[in-house]
């Protein structure tokens, strides 16, 4: 949940210092992420080494995260996905998890009041997760920050909240079920990539680097679906609220030393995910003009590379066959739910009101 308020290009380079800004200069000589995801581990053990309320090591985190996003931009990375609050969280107790629906209120308030920053510096920010989980007054700020930035194409901010990857699958798998039952799908519609385009994450490129401080070595029900072959996973030791400028270069020196090894993996990965759906299809008559097996072989290695990190993971379906043109209406017309969803939510006045809003 980052403050814009001082997002510009010109401003953020103000407040780096010097041999940041050198730094970061030379990191763009090599290849760089498209989409970062972080998962923001180490503000309790903080602020306990410190002796000092969890919320405070809550807030020094959110001063981590916009230091981040500060070094993503000097980057030029058009995605970062942070991850601000797990479904697990609701079981913590009530007084630290009302303090930070309460940080979530200021931050996301702050965002509005930031407007004419946000535009400028090109923001689009999403919010993941069940957000029926959350006070209405929250979801309200969280659709009027959606609704306000959906036009901005620069960078995308993807804020993971209320999030659990097994609750992204089944609201997949349920919206699927529901476009069967709709008679919008057929059964033979069903894809990895048709999955893939149900995801909170659909139409993002999928995470080429994972960061996770505090040392431990897990996803944490994390975008467990879009991590694949070619995603660099880094487990870090410091705690987020410890986490440096020099940690974050460190990281991605490493992610440029084995990049050429990652893009092959990647190139793999699309090869197997295309020639899949290329057999799949062959067994329908609605798919038979589905690209051949033969034609995968002869495409470039940019070309594979670029399908599976067009956010689908896969290659999309024939457009020009009925089946690929069901599935075509099916996610058009769940796009425009979803945003009528949000202009809704946005609307009705301090969050009054209900919709089914699961994410973003």
């Amino acid at each position: 949940m980052a403050d814009f308020s001082d997002a510009s290009s010109s401003d953020a380079r103000k407040d780096m210092l010097w041999y940041e800004k050198i730094a970061c200069r030379m990191l763009r000589l090599g290849p760089t992420p498209k989409h970062i995801a972080f998962i923001m581990d180490g503000n309790r053990r903080y602020a306990k080494m410190l002796h000092v309320d969890r919320i405070v090591g809550h807030r020094r985190g959110y001063q981590t995260l916009l230091n981040v996003l500060k070094w993503c931009n000097q980057l030029e990375v058009k995605v970062a996905t942070v991850y601000a609050f797990a479904m697990g969280n609701f079981n913590r107790s009530k007084h630290e998890v009302d303090s930070l629906m309460e940080l979530a209120l200021q931050k996301f308030a702050e965002m509005l009041d930031s407007q004419k920053e946000i535009s400028q510096y090109g923001v689009r920010v999403k919010v993941i997760g069940d957000l029926e989980r959350l006070p209405k007054k929250l979801r309200y700020l969280m659709a009027k920050v959606m609704k306000s930035t959906r036009g901005h194409t620069k960078v995308t901010l993807q804020i993971a909240f209320a999030y659990s990857a097994k609750q992204e699958m089944a609201d997949a798998a349920a919206s699927i079920a529901r476009g069967i039952e709709d008679g919008a799908l057929v059964d033979t519609d069903i894809s990895q990539s048709l999955i893939d385009q149900c995801m909170y994450t659909s139409g993002q490129p999928l995470p080429e680097l994972l960061i996770r401080t505090s040392g431990e070595t897990r996803l944490s029900d994390f975008l467990t679906t879009q991590c694949r072959r070619g995603t660099c996973l880094s487990f870090i030791r410091p705690l987020w609220p410890e986490f440096t400028f020099w940690n974050f270069f460190a990281v991605i020196f490493m992610y440029q030393r084995h990049h050429s090894y990652l893009a092959s993996q990647r190139t793999k990965l699309a090869r197997l995910e295309a020639r899949s759906l290329s057999t799949s299809d062959s067994q329908n008559d609605d798919k038979k003009q589905m690209m051949s097996t033969k034609s995968l072989d002869s495409s470039t290695d940019a070309d594979l590379v670029s399908r599976i990190e067009d956010g689908y993971g896969g290659v999309r379906v024939a457009e020009s066959t009925r089946g690929g043109q069901r599935v075509r209406k099916f996610l058009e017309s769940r796009a425009i739910e979803r945003e009528r969803c949000i202009d809704f939510l946005a609307n009705c006045s301090s969050g009054r009101g209900g919709c089914g809003l699961d994410a973003a």
